[in-house]
């Protein structure tokens, strides 16, 4: 009788009545967007093309699949369905249709949904009843995409959602005032203590328990929500500090990274489906699930794709406004122009009329129901309901007919829409040239590396006066005692130049680097400089070191607020001629005492003497650059003692099988973890095989898009995965932990379908 139409836009952009009164009222209303929707102004056309098309094979059309494959579940019977067979398109937009209570929900969430899941990502929720699922092999995974929130709390926000805070923080953490403090990514993280708000835990708002009421959150007062604290709030970009970029618009952030492609892709992408209103970090309990629904198309939107991923909601449209509906069908086509399948269950008309597909299931509720009247496209449907109708007509009556054909509700209504709606082009978003290079553009490695850091200009200086701990503090150790020992090593002879170009380590070499480093003096402590030195096996011996150099533990000394009882002295021999001495110190006093120097003349003489003779032998330091293959099939150079569940055979005869397929490729057995096929000519590898994880032996192989799928080997190894670099290009890993996964026909068959390829 009455409507009030909120707007003009959304979020900030809206929050006023644009327009009341009667329908026809309202179509009268310039600013009223669902006025011009509803006076047919604005409306979602059909599209001019339908991807499955029908060919003639004999006097029958049979359709194809716009990727030539199809999903074939046999035999439905969860609930009311009558042992079903659903035929899904791949790399089509599928609508499933139907009056309530017809089967839907049972054919799609809770049989096909799950028996995918269930195969390709090892769920545990068991499938409806069935006989077979076919063309598995053609899916890399399920995604099933809902509107509920993308978390409960104000840690969860779209920045974090869609990965984009990730590469943020990294940009951040490259910044000229980040490198000086020292700040690494996890600095700019709201979740982490370190950078932010302690009293609030980065959530910039706290929460106050209430007795028999809901909990209430208020603004915190000490960093006034913006989630971290002053020292983080101090490194800026472009004039903007990280609390500064979460609390701007998607669209505002969009113009600040606007030339850096990692950053500019994501946002760019939730700009084109109409989320530039949202404010970057905006708490996600906050967000409508409509909103929260397009966030998490707008993060797979972003990825690099495979376009062998499913996705399947259930009702998207549930909540939406015309326009919001509008935006949606756009990120569902960009998925499908990708090569994926989109399924959705629906009862939207808007979103019915522009499928390529319709599996209309029925034709009533309940035991009146479960049975798929018709699988086609829309306009195959209207004349199936046309077909029905006239057989009806011809019996008597509806009810008496005696038809093979079974009512289409979807189908009648659909007939006018049809016959009137306006066609267009698809309307898609390309998310990936987004990504791609243009000009001004900055790589996200490059934000400042050309700014000269301090210790670049004057490391000397940086490293014993104007040093700074990697928590941003000022150092409070005596820079006098790394002078000490670096003035001692400078005025001995067989030593090279010493390194100071490093923010937080002094490196002392001999005369060539590649015989190993004598000194490693960490100096991004806050209160201790930590002095590492190699000297020769079995130079020193921990306590006689101990009771020589006499340096007092830590709880011993009362001016520092620092505390512990181990021991500041430690000898340990490493694997080859090394033996490494660790000692930490806080003032210079500690270290000019005859028993140091005494110390460290017997250090550097053991050092020298060791790399002036030629006593480092490769096979001690790199022993898989003399041994290789032995050393790779060995049980030696796992990273701890726990017990290896394979036995040794199996890695045994995957290298055979390995050979076997590839007789041609070059094999690179002098990596210490790493097996590299290469192919004759080719840097780049194409299959690695890793030897030295205990859960496991794992073989990634290097695939184009596409080329594998993670249905293609669900059966194969123990684990699998898939991965995508931002190139596109792909890398499966497969986890084999007994000989008989090795011996797997499928494997072979891979392996060779790689070889071909």
């Amino acid at each position: 009788d009455c409507l009030y139409d909120f707007g003009p836009g959304a979020g900030r952009f809206g929050g006023t009545i644009v327009g009341q009164g009667s329908p026809k009222q309202l179509q009268r209303k310039k600013k009223s967007l669902t006025g011009q929707y509803l006076s047919d102004q604005l409306s979602i056309p059909l599209p001019q093309e339908r991807r499955v098309i029908y060919e003639k094979q004999g006097k029958t059309d049979v359709a194809v699949s716009p990727s030539g494959h199809w999903l074939e579940l046999k035999g439905a019977r969860l609930n009311n369905l009558q042992s079903v067979d659903l035929s899904i398109p791949l790399g089509a937009f599928i609508c499933i249709t139907g009056v309530s209570g017809s089967g839907k929900s049972s054919l799609i969430e809770e049989t096909l949904a799950r028996a995918v899941t269930k195969k390709l990502h090892r769920s545990k929720e068991a499938p409806g009843p069935h006989d077979a699922l076919l063309g598995l092999e053609q899916i890399n995974k399920a995604i099933i995409v809902d509107q509920r929130p993308l978390g409960n709390t104000p840690a969860s926000n779209p920045a974090t959602y869609t990965g984009v805070f990730d590469q943020i923080r990294e940009l951040f953490s490259r910044l000229p005032d980040a490198k000086v403090r020292g700040y690494q990514p996890g600095r700019f993280s709201f979740n982490r203590s370190g950078g932010r708000c302690e009293d609030c835990e980065g959530n910039g708002q706290r929460c106050i328990e209430m007795h028999f009421l809901p909990d209430v959150w208020v603004t915190c007062e000490t960093c006034n929500g913006k989630r971290y604290n002053q020292e983080t709030l101090s490194v800026k970009y472009k004039g903007k500090s990280i609390a500064d970029v979460l609390e701007m618009s998607i669209g505002e952030v969009a113009e600040l990274f606007n030339n850096i492609p990692a950053i500019r892709r994501t946002m760019e992408t939730l700009c084109a489906i109409g989320l530039d209103y949202l404010t970057l970090g905006q708490s996600a309990p906050t967000l409508s699930g409509g909103e929260s629904q397009r966030v998490k198309l707008a993060a797979e939107l972003a990825r690099p794709s495979t376009g062998k991923t499913l996705y399947l909601l259930d009702e998207p449209t549930t909540g939406l406004h015309f326009d919001d509906i509008a935006k949606l069908l756009k990120v569902l086509n960009s998925l499908v122009e990708l090569g994926n399948t989109v399924i959705v269950i629906e009862h939207n008309l808007d979103v019915i009329k522009t499928a390529d597909w319709l599996v209309d299931v029925g034709p009533e509720a309940g035991s009146g129901g479960g049975q798929i009247i018709a699988a086609e496209t829309t306009k195959k449907l209207v004349e199936h309901a046309d077909r029905y109708q006239k057989q009806s007509t011809k019996a008597g009556s509806r009810k008496s007919a005696q038809s093979p054909l079974l009512r289409s509700y979807t189908g009648e209504i659909l007939k006018p829409i049809l016959a009137s709606g306006k066609r267009e082009k698809r309307e898609v978003f390309d998310a990936h040239a987004l990504g791609e290079k243009q000009a001004g553009d900055i790589d996200l490695k490059q934000v400042g590396r050309d700014a000269q850091m301090p210790w670049q200009k004057e490391g000397r200086r940086w490293h014993t006066q104007d040093h700074v701990s990697l928590s941003g503090a000022a150092c409070q150790w005596e820079g006098a005692a790394l002078e000490t020992v670096i003035d001692f090593v400078e005025n001995k002879d067989g030593f090279g130049e010493i390194n100071w170009n490093h923010r937080s380590i002094v490196e002392v070499n001999g005369p060539v680097k590649k015989q190993g480093w004598f000194l490693h003096a960490n100096t991004g402590d806050e209160w201790l400089l930590r002095l590492n030195f190699r000297v020769k096996r079995n130079t020193f011996k921990q306590d006689e070191l101990r009771d020589q150099l006499a340096l007092k533990s830590l709880d011993d000394l009362d001016e520092l607020p620092i505390y512990g009882r181990s021991n500041r002295v430690r000898v340990k021999n490493l694997k080859g001629p090394w033996q490494e001495v660790s000692l930490t110190v806080h003032w210079q006093e500690e270290i000019s005492t005859p028993a140091f120097m005494e110390f460290l003349e017997t250090a550097c003489e053991s050092y020298l003497s060791l790399i002036n003779h030629d006593q480092i032998k490769p096979d001690e330091i790199m022993p898989w650059k003399v041994l290789k293959q032995k050393w790779h099939l060995s049980r030696k150079g796992f990273p701890n003692n726990k017990r290896v569940v394979w036995d040794a055979a199996l890695l045994e005869s995957l290298f055979d099988l390995l050979e076997q397929t590839y007789p041609d490729a070059e094999i690179q057995w002098d990596s210490k973890s790493l097996v590299n096929f290469t192919r004759a000519g080719k840097k780049k590898s194409f299959l690695t095989v890793h030897t030295k994880r205990r859960e496991g032996v794992d073989v990634t192989l290097q695939a184009s898009p596409g080329q594998i799928t993670l249905g293609k080997i669900a059966d194969l190894g123990s684990e699998r995965e898939i991965k995508t670099d931002s190139k596109g290009n792909e890398q499966a890993r497969i986890r084999f932990t007994n000989q008989k996964q090795v011996e797997a026909k499928t494997l072979k068959q891979l392996l060779k379908s790689i070889s071909d390829a």
